[in-house]
């Protein structure tokens, strides 16, 4: 919940900071879809702007994006912008929500090396400006607003309407070896299901052996214990067959994620409550 909570406060800074009423739309549907859409809509104008070396649109554009899902590339695409414009204050905080938004990032301590060189970059910057308004003759006009390092004016900030509701954050892509680990647990549950299902219809096929040896022996006097014997192998050669059919279901799981993971796949592993493991997969932005 606190994680939650910093995105989307983080979330509504950056948007706040440059994205106009006018440009980005201030409703954000409740249908997950729809917010999908149209991020992937504001982040490919992103891109766009980005290659025609428009940097104050495709910074608009991203985190108009930002707004309907929190994406980790989408912040760290606003962060590189905003240090390159001389906005560091907007590339702390993108840097940092990229790296809540996630936290197995390869680069992770190298953005968080620039994160604190950024830190201080902008703790000069202020003492500069300080320098400069004490030093500043009384009645003088105040000094024009700081330009990035390349000297190209801020974006102007206005503020935007009150943002929607928190909407579900999106992590990174799971890779093809988070993919395979998964699939070699699911192998383990198939062996096990396996030498379940053999131990199991093992003492099936021994209970039957007994009930029809008694009743070979004896029909009459044996039939009570040939009954018996014939009653308890029925559950046990049930299991059997239900272990069977799991460990061939897992294995064909298996060797799916092995064969073909994908970009755009998500697999989970739930605990049941009454016991057992969970498998589900599916695709997502």
């Amino acid at each position: 919940m606190t994680i939650r909570i910093a995105l989307v406060a983080i979330t509504v800074f950056l948007t706040a900071g440059s994205v106009r009423a006018d440009d980005c739309p201030n409703d954000i549907p409740e249908d997950s879809g729809v917010r999908r859409a149209q991020a992937k809509k504001w982040f490919s104008k992103g891109q766009t702007a980005s290659s025609e070396g428009d940097d104050v649109a495709a910074l608009k554009a991203y985190q108009c994006s930002l707004r309907f899902v929190p994406h980790g590339f989408t912040s760290y695409n606003i962060a590189q912008i905003a240090e390159r414009i001389g906005d560091l204050e907007v590339a702390i905080a993108s840097y940092s929500q990229y790296l809540l938004l996630v936290p197995d990032a390869k680069d992770a301590q190298e953005v968080n090396d620039k994160v604190t060189a950024l830190k201080e970059r902008l703790a000069r910057a202020k003492e500069k400006e300080k320098e400069i308004i004490v030093a500043a003759p009384a009645g003088a006009a105040e000094p024009p607003p700081a330009e990035g390092e390349t000297g190209q004016p801020k974006p102007a900030k206005t503020p935007v309407a009150e943002p929607a509701k928190p909407v579900e954050s999106l992590n990174e892509e799971p890779s093809p070896t988070n993919y395979r680990m998964v699939a070699w647990i699911v192998y383990g549950g198939a062996g096990v299901a396996l030498l379940g299902g053999v131990i199991t219809n093992f003492m099936a096929r021994s209970k039957m052996d007994t009930c029809r040896s008694k009743w070979a022996q004896d029909p009459v006097h044996n039939r009570s214990a040939a009954e018996s014997a014939c009653s308890d192998a029925k559950p046990l050669a049930y299991t059997s067959y239900v272990l069977f059919g799991l460990s061939a279901a897992a294995a064909v799981v298996g060797t799916v994620l092995v064969l073909r993971p994908t970009e755009s796949s998500e697999v989970s592993m739930n605990l049941m409550p009454e016991g057992g493991l969970s498998l589900g997969w599916g695709g997502k932005f």
